[in-house]
């Protein structure tokens, strides 16, 4: 991602499974929205942003800090929300490239299907440990999908009816952690979603109802006949999560204030079964059951009111109160301010609290859950000051997190013989804070060449209690970008080119090979665009040019330097 303070961790090549954060908080504690809609696995801990299609995709929106006044549990850190394209115009796109990346993507009348799929087979830099030669390929990697999407608009009178409906069947090979390899483990998912949006336009309020559901499946399965204990159940495992909601709200604009109100109701189950036979436990402790159905339900109301108290001064102050079935409620209140001193200048100062209910999987799944949790409460700030000029737009911002019981997953114990024997369990931390720095530019386009930066300085990301440092945090994340938009005429279209550096995100062992421990990389990556005929482009895109070999996350490597060929229909 190019965005400051936005983190995308990969668990591996094309189409892995990916960690997402904002500001530090973890994929839990940031809300993904398909069209202002749960995404599915939002119950279970279990969205899957690393495999989203992005056919029939418009635009994707990032919402960075506390949230929780409008959009309730899990938006500690943000919310992502991805907006379906209800254009008519029909697109194509064809793709082939390094580790037999391949997809090919159509859309027309709304309607769109994409079909990814990659075999991922790629080498590690060989070393001897302990006079053992690990393994030199990374298998069993292969990642396939297919998706198909609608979404639609339509107007009667005074109403916008909004529909959206899509189906994704995925296959992803689930090596594990390196060089504890499993050869056969496969994961298989499932996501449906379907919503319908009813947009009532009067003469100064907006009303929309928006009812939908989303359901995934998630099974994994594993028959490694070579080293049996790489399998972490005899028989498949299957998570079934199923989510029907409701909201209703309303905005009001009346002249220099500008209401908003609203009703959240959600109900949804997860069954989980963790595939059979003993799971380890600590010594003396009793097995868990096998598997578990538990329900789980959110209703809400909120009220938020904007204020333009003068051209140059504005404000906001909002209320929530949620309760998250039988785990509790919050009332959740933020306020925030905004000036504008001057032309080309901005200041906006915001305050909230901000909650997260613990998951199903957390909470519920064999061998692991701790049904004791309690939900995580934080306070949330940050202050920005915008720049606008003929030289292009700038800012500067702050931001803190502090929580309240965040929940953390602690290695209890290891038990002989492996690794696989390890002993995880959610708990809550009593304290953590979480502060730092955003800087963020970009020029004006000057003879079609524009440059781009950004950096975030993650300072402070701390368990208080222990006072140790947050897993998977960098300190420091940069990114630089160099685009060049020609005038539209002749064969070159354009090209950009960008470099993202990640600090050190966890304990490294400098005297092993660092391509699988959370150790500070760079990848730079860049595209060139040829215009092949007015309405067809041939790009050739370069992923991680420097041939970096680093863990996205701990334990996981990523591929070297790779290219694809890409044909889009414009």
């Amino acid at each position: 991602t190019k965005l400051p303070g936005v983190e995308i961790e990969s668990y591996g090549p094309i189409g892995s499974n990916v960690s997402f954060g904002i500001r530090g908080n973890n994929s839990s504690q940031v809300l993904v929205l398909v069209d202002g809609m749960p995404a599915p696995g939002g119950l279970a801990g279990s969205v899957n942003l690393g495999t989203f299609s992005t056919a029939g995709i418009d635009r994707v929106e990032v919402v960075e800090g506390g949230g929780s006044t409008l959009y309730g549990t899990g938006a500690v850190g943000g919310v992502i929300n991805i907006i379906t394209d209800h254009s008519t115009q029909s697109n194509g796109i064809a793709r082939y490239g390094s580790f037999g990346d391949t997809e090919f993507q159509a859309g027309a009348e709304g309607f769109s299907i994409d079909r990814t799929y990659a075999n991922n087979a790629f080498g590690l830099p060989s070393y001897t440990s302990f006079g053992t030669v690990m393994p030199t390929t990374r298998n069993n990697s292969n990642y396939g999908a297919t998706t198909l999407r609608y979404s639609g608009s339509k107007t009667f009178g005074s109403v916008t009816a909004q529909l959206n409906f899509s189906t994704a069947d995925e296959i992803i090979g689930v090596p594990g952690f390196y060089p504890f390899v499993s050869t056969s483990s496969i994961q298989n998912e499932v996501d449906n979603i379907a919503g319908l949006t009813l947009h009532h336009n009067g003469a100064q309020s907006t009303t929309t109802l928006q009812l939908g559901g989303e359901q995934q499946q998630l099974a994994y399965n594993c028959n490694d006949i070579q080293e049996p204990e790489a399998c972490y159940q005899p028989s498949q495992s299957l998570s079934v999560e199923s989510r029907v909601s409701m909201y209703l709200r309303n905005a009001v604009d009346a002249g220099t204030q500008h209401l908003v109100y609203g009703i959240d109701l959600s109900r949804g189950t997860v069954m989980t079964n963790g595939g059979g036979g003993p799971v380890v436990v600590p010594s003396g402790a009793p097995q868990p059951p096998p598997s578990s159905t538990d329900a789980l339900a959110q209703t809400a109301v909120y009220v938020q009111d904007n204020v333009d108290f003068s051209h140059i001064f504005h404000g906001y102050a909002g209320l929530r109160g949620e309760r998250d079935g039988g785990l509790g409620g919050a009332i959740s209140p933020s306020v925030g301010i905004e000036a504008d001193p001057a032309t080309g200048i901005a200041l906006k100062v915001n305050y909230a609290t901000a909650f997260r209910a613990p998951n199903a999987s957390e909470l519920y799944y064999p061998g692991f859950g701790n049904p004791n949790l309690q939900p995580e409460r934080s306070q949330v700030a940050d202050a920005t000051l915008h720049f606008t000029g003929s030289a292009g737009t700038a800012s500067a911002g702050w931001f803190t997190t502090r929580s309240n019981d965040l929940i953390v997953s602690t290695l209890i114990e290891c038990l002989p013989p492996s690794y696989y024997n390890c002993i995880y369990l959610p708990e809550n931390v009593a304290h953590a804070l979480r502060q730092g720095f955003t800087v963020d530019g970009t020029t004006r386009p000057h003879g079609g060449i524009s440059a781009s930066f950004n950096a975030t300085d993650l300072y402070t990301a701390e368990n208080l209690t222990t006072n140790t440092r947050l897993p998977n945090d960098p300190v420091m994340t940069v990114n630089l970008g160099l685009k060049f938009v020609p005038a539209r005429t002749g064969i070159f279209g354009g090209a950009e080119l960008w470099e993202r550096v990640v600090g050190q995100r966890g304990t490294v062992d400098f005297t092993q090979p660092l391509f699988f421990q959370p150790a500070a990389y760079s990848n730079l990556t860049a595209y060139v665009d040829l215009r092949v005929t007015p309405k067809l482009d041939l790009y050739l895109r370069g992923y991680n040019l420097g041939d970096e070999r680093y863990a996205d996350v701990s334990g996981y490597p990523m591929p070297g330097r790779s290219f694809a060929l890409e044909l889009r229909t414009r």
